[in-house]
């Protein structure tokens, strides 16, 4: 389907294309509203099927409750923080082997693989930081 250019389309992908992607529907909705003061959030979600159904925009399920969306690049993998859900990408190159791996499974299985994904899951330098913090002991004084 052939849908026009639209105000709201370029204002979403400039405030994705701002902040780096992994964004949920409301994080677009807060970063974009400031630029069109009459935005709704179903104009976001609206919008944001319309990018995805063009390939602009990938939608991203990473098990949280709401989806996450970045703009459509080539494959690569995620670190994600199982404490404060952060979401970012990793430094990883996709591997070739993994790749064909992933194509190759249609001769196996039956089963057409149209994409694959990877993702890391652990604990951010942030939240690190705050752990060690918590786990400190502050040095009380001694009693007498």
């Amino acid at each position: 389907m052939q849908y026009r250019r639209s105000k709201q389309r370029e204002t979403i992908l400039e405030v994705m294309r701002g902040h780096g992607g992994h964004l949920t529907a409301d994080q677009i909705y807060a970063l974009a509203k400031p630029k069109l003061p009459r935005l709704s959030l179903g104009t976001v979600y609206r919008n944001l099927r319309i990018l995805v159904a063009q390939g602009k925009v990938r939608e991203i399920d990473f098990g949280h409750p709401s989806s996450h969306f970045e703009l459509a690049k080539e494959s690569h993998y995620h670190l994600i923080c199982r404490l404060c859900g952060s979401i970012e990408d990793a430094a990883v190159p996709v591997t070739k082997a993994l790749a064909a791996l992933a194509r190759s499974s249609l001769t196996r299985s039956g089963f057409k693989v149209e994409d694959h994904r990877l993702d890391f899951v652990g604990t951010c330098r942030a939240c690190q930081r705050k752990g060690q913090r918590r786990g400190r002991r502050t040095p009380t004084a001694k009693s007498r």
